[in-house]
């Protein structure tokens, strides 16, 4: 079987919009659904069920999602193991990281870990969440760096994939001073419809975020904006647009040098962690070498 076809079905299953995975695919729409029936009539079974309103997987599509994200995924394993085999291996890190962490924090941790000999060969991709999760769903990266929030499921299933904690973080409303230094706003108690930076859905925060606002009381604010990118929502509030939520590894260096301020209390912050997920599946002994460090100085 053609396994861009598994890789069709995938981004199918994770967009559940044929003109949107289409786009991702580079394909057009009626191509990409011609694929995506072939695939069914190999399976001699629906994949997915569409309507005009909406698209979803049927119980054998939900079935078969994770079966597919393995094979996938262990044919770009064994690629690797077949190239380690030959001594065509290389001392390569393919990294991916969110956009809040990898201009910071991303940087700063990897000195910590090794020398440059020791990390050898980095290729690092800094995309949003959901593109991330792409790639190593797909294998295009061996590891992938991120926020996670302390409520809330992880979406790389704990069978495939390794998950450890690296450093402690957190999102805290921040919003531009006025002339004397005081936040343009303030959340509290009375606080009602305070312009609020969001996030939009391709972002991992936004979902830890409404994770913790699901089983917590959520602030006084109003939705004015949103985007992807925390660097763009950071810029936003320090132009005086709102109230942004922002990782304070990412806005340490605003607020020290005046630009952004708390607009409110630690009583609205939200705990996240810094977490670093693999494939549970062996990777090259470079990798594995790196992993070991990884865990060896968290751990320590």
């Amino acid at each position: 079987m053609d396994l861009a076809l598994l890789e069709d079905f995938l981004e199918l299953a994770r967009e559940l919009n044929f003109s949107r995975a289409a786009g991702n695919r580079n394909m057009t729409q009626p191509a990409f659904s011609r694929r995506i029936k072939n695939l069914e009539t190999a399976f001699q079974t629906p994949l997915i069920h569409r309507t005009t309103r909406q698209v979803t997987l049927t119980p054998a599509g939900k079935a078969f999602q994770p079966r597919a994200e393995a094979i996938v995924r262990m044919l770009s394993d064994a690629r690797l193991e077949a190239l380690e085999a030959a001594g065509l291996a290389q001392r390569n890190l393919n990294l991916a990281a969110t956009h809040a962490l990898s201009y910071t924090f991303v940087p700063r941790w990897l000195m910590q870990v090794g020398t440059p000999a020791e990390i050898g060969a980095l290729n690092m991709v800094s995309d949003t969440y959901r593109q991330c999760l792409r790639l190593m769903q797909n294998g295009g990266a061996s590891f992938f760096i991120c926020h996670k929030g302390l409520a809330g499921n992880q979406e790389l299933p704990g069978k495939q994939f390794l998950c450890h904690p690296i450093a402690s973080d957190c999102l805290a409303p921040l919003c531009a001073p006025d002339a004397e230094g005081l936040p343009l706003w303030e959340l509290g108690s009375e606080s009602r419809d305070v312009p609020f930076i969001a996030y939009a859905g391709a972002s991992g925060l936004h979902a830890i975020l409404e994770a913790h606002w699901a089983e917590n009381a959520r602030p006084g604010i109003k939705p004015t904006m949103n985007s992807v990118l925390a660097s763009t929502n950071l810029e936003m509030a320090k132009e005086g647009q709102g109230v942004a939520y922002l990782p304070l590894s990412l806005a340490r260096s605003d607020i020290e040098h005046g630009s952004l301020t708390r607009a409110g209390g630690e009583e609205f912050d939200v705990p996240v962690q810094v977490v670093i997920y693999r494939p549970h599946s062996r990777m090259s002994p470079h990798c594995e070498a790196f992993w070991k460090k990884v865990v060896g100085r968290a751990d320590g």
